[in-house]
């Protein structure tokens, strides 16, 4: 076996594996994007169900006092927690899920530009 058939074989086997790199990164890739998804639209679905925080309407007429008060501050409580989880905590998820797609994409662009080095290599080689 020549050197050149050993560097062609090397070379297939060095794009063998780029390639199943670049499967296992399309499989991340897709469950990435399908968590992406579904945290989106649970945020659409925790952000509608934010109106029952002043559920049932407790107005001075049905209810007032100390408890009644407290009962309000702990309803304004809840209802900036809901909307710092709903807004801040999972656009951060979804910015960090974003950046991991990024990266894989890029990484998968890098991977096949490499491959095609080792094409034209081989081509290279074999002529």
């Amino acid at each position: 076996m020549d050197d050149n058939s050993i560097l062609i074989s090397q070379l297939y086997r060095d794009i063998s594996f780029l390639n199943s790199e670049i499967s296992k990164n399309n499989e991340i890739l897709a469950r990435l994007r399908k968590a992406q998804q579904e945290i989106s639209s649970g945020q659409e679905e925790f952000m509608l169900n934010k109106r029952y925080i002043h559920q049932p309407n407790l107005n001075q007429s049905v209810w007032a006092g100390t408890h009644a008060n407290d009962f309000d501050d702990i309803r304004g409580e809840i209802e900036d927690t809901y909307m710092r989880i709903g807004n801040i905590e999972v656009e951060g998820m979804l910015n960090n899920i974003e950046v991991k797609i990024t990266h894989y994409e890029g990484v998968n662009k890098s991977l096949s530009s490499t491959i095609s080095s080792k094409r034209y290599r081989i081509s290279q080689l074999s002529d």
